[in-house]
């Protein structure tokens, strides 16, 4: 998938390779605007303390109010995730943190410097109904915000208010992904084989390895946001390639190619060399290169796909006509609370009629795309 220019201009920004000096005041409040819309805001504040300039002092000032709250508020967040982990392990339930919560504790000078809106943990399918109660007794409760099932989605999103008023959100996954063409790429007992602790979050907590990570990565930003990219998760990729040895170069082409998910990785890594010059090894861009034309999960890296390429896609990938069908019918007739929560907790409209509008608003969306 091609790199915006913006996110290249943007990627020299938060590398210290901008001319804030040489550049007018729209255009470097303009550089700041998009640090905080691909969440590098945080990363350009920091970026900034060597930067020379009005503009670029005038910009750090700006930023400072939104990065003293992410310093706040992580202190209440790392607290609340140590209090989950540690009743998880209690429980007997194996999770892995993943995703940027993971990253932000392992591979970031500072947890603040990741910016994330919820925390991800993946579990096995069959500890679903124990997380659910721990998370339970830890004060959260189960949000109608995402559809959820056993074939349209994998994640159920929880959530708390804690006593000082800071918001906790809790995605808890079964498989990495969505889309039924990657979802079993790396499953929980791949991750789980190699994964490492992460102290920050206390003794019970576990991250996958920094192979992994890399593959998470590039399967995430293409696979769950197809055709929205955003500067943070190309940082991600370059800070933890940057960490590789040659034996780990070897692990992520190998593995990839077994996993048909050379094209995701692909994609990532050059992305993320275009913004921030990560070094990829000549052989295993060539590797890559070789092997992703012939992927399944090829149109996510063609890219963008829309929302009827994605269930023709997982109606595909599913292998018998039942799957398929519960597919369907878990994409159009979502839980009660779902429907409810997504057209209007206030509406009086029968939940008949809220199905149907879910309906007819899906097909017009396919008919656009």
């Amino acid at each position: 998938m091609k790199v915006a220019p913006q996110l290249t201009l943007l990627g020299q920004a938060v590398g210290g390779a901008y001319d804030w000096e040489g550049s007018d005041t729209d255009a470097a409040y303009g550089v700041g605007d998009a640090a905080i819309q691909h969440g590098v805001d945080a990363l350009l504040w920091q970026t900034l303390a060597d930067a020379r300039g009005p503009n670029a002092a005038a910009i750090r000032a700006a930023l400072e109010p939104r990065v003293r709250a992410a310093v706040t508020r992580d202190l209440f967040v790392k607290r609340d995730l140590e209090r989950v982990l540690d009743a998880l392990a209690g429980a007997g339930v194996a999770a892995i943190v993943i995703k940027g919560t993971a990253l932000a504790y392992t591979s970031y000078p500072q947890p603040w410097l990741r910016p994330r809106t919820d925390s991800d943990l993946l579990v096995r399918h069959g500890d679903l109904p124990a997380a659910t109660r721990t998370l339970q007794s830890c004060g959260y409760t189960r949000s109608a915000a995402l559809s959820t099932g056993e074939l349209v989605s994998h994640q159920i999103a929880f959530e708390r208010t804690d006593a000082n008023g800071v918001d906790h959100v809790l995605d808890v996954h079964w498989k990495i992904v969505n889309p039924q063409v990657v979802a079993d790429a790396l499953t929980f007992d791949d991750l789980w084989r190699h994964a490492q602790p992460a102290p920050a979050l206390g003794h019970a907590a576990r991250v996958p390895s920094t192979v992994a990570s890399i593959a998470l990565g590039c399967i995430h930003r293409l696979a769950h946001h197809q055709g929205h990219d955003r500067l943070i998760w190309l940082y991600d990729i370059d800070l933890l390639a940057s960490r590789l040895q040659p034996a780990d170069w070897d692990l992520l082409r190998d593995s990839a190619c077994e996993q048909q998910i050379a094209g995701f990785c692909l994609d990532g890594l050059r992305a993320a060399r275009e913004c921030f010059g990560t070094h990829i090894p000549q052989e295993v861009e060539a590797t890559f290169e070789q092997a992703a034309p012939n992927e399944p999960s090829r149109a996510y890296v063609d890219g963008p796909v829309t929302r009827r390429d994605v269930l023709l896609s997982d109606l595909a990938v599913l292998g018998t006509w039942r799957e398929r069908a519960r597919l369907v019918r878990e994409h159009a007739f979502p839980s009660p609370d779902f429907m409810q929560q997504r057209y209007g907790p206030n509406t009086r409209w029968p939940l008949a009629v809220l199905y149907l509008r879910r309906i007819l608003t899906g097909a017009s969306r396919w008919v656009r795309s």
